[in-house]
């Protein structure tokens, strides 16, 4: 049996960018037949919904990054879909899948979107959380990282991107081979309106974001590809 678990996805509630809401996310994925899906709405150092125009406190902000997440794990446990916390940080326009932190870490790390790549890094891991850069390829004006960033700071490279090009995709797969970094994919959904929907599949039902991240690090998933 399979079971299939979306990687990267964002909703209205915690991503500027998101289109709908974190319960017709969860809703659209159930009906496609997932078992579970990680949110990663951008953090407030990328498209959040966090306003930028006024002071607010870090637990405040910090309520915009996992908002998207506690609509969705609730109509989630009410309908059968697991779902996970994460969130897509942004460092020069460069984007990082982060799994397996919590409202703990958030609150223990009040700078947390000031830091480069290296100590963003250092300070994920440390704390048994997973890092992954998502689509290291895409060309965009707001990118000042045009390529993947050193392999010695993330766990992972989504090498297949379902937003992307196979081109882009191709590029992302050569360079996680070269480097011997897991695979992972994701669909980057920002609604439920998307022709594709991509991610992983594992032969069991995951027990929390660790077994996810275990499952990616020992390369025991396979990836769901157009």
């Amino acid at each position: 049996m399979e079971y299939w678990y979306e990687t990267h996805m964002h909703t209205s509630e915690g991503s500027g960018c998101g289109r709908n809401t974190a319960k017709d996310q969860v809703r659209a994925y159930k009906n496609r037949g997932y078992q579970g899906i990680i949110i990663t709405d951008h953090f407030i150092n990328g498209y959040s919904t966090c306003p930028r125009h006024r002071s607010i406190s870090w637990e405040d902000k910090m309520k915009y990054v996992v908002s998207g997440y506690l609509a969705a794990k609730k109509e989630g446990d009410r309908i059968g879909l697991d779902v996970f916390l994460g969130w897509e940080f942004t460092i020069r326009g460069s984007d990082f899948l982060t799994y397996g932190l919590d409202w703990n870490f958030l609150m223990a790390h009040p700078d947390l979107h000031k830091l480069d790549v290296p100590e963003y890094s250092d300070v994920v891991r440390k704390n048994k959380g997973f890092l992954a850069q998502a689509h290291p390829y895409r060309d965009a004006a707001y990118i000042q990282y045009k390529l993947p960033v050193e392999p010695q700071y993330v766990d992972a490279i989504e090498v297949y991107n379902a937003s992307d090009t196979d081109y882009v995709n191709a590029k992302a797969l050569a360079f996680a081979t070269k480097h011997n970094l897991p695979f992972q994919a994701g669909s980057d959904s920002h609604g439920t309106r998307i022709g594709f929907s991509s991610g992983i599949k594992m032969d069991h039902r995951a027990e929390d974001i660790h077994d996810i991240i275990k499952a990616i690090k020992g390369r025991q998933v396979a990836l769901i590809t157009s």
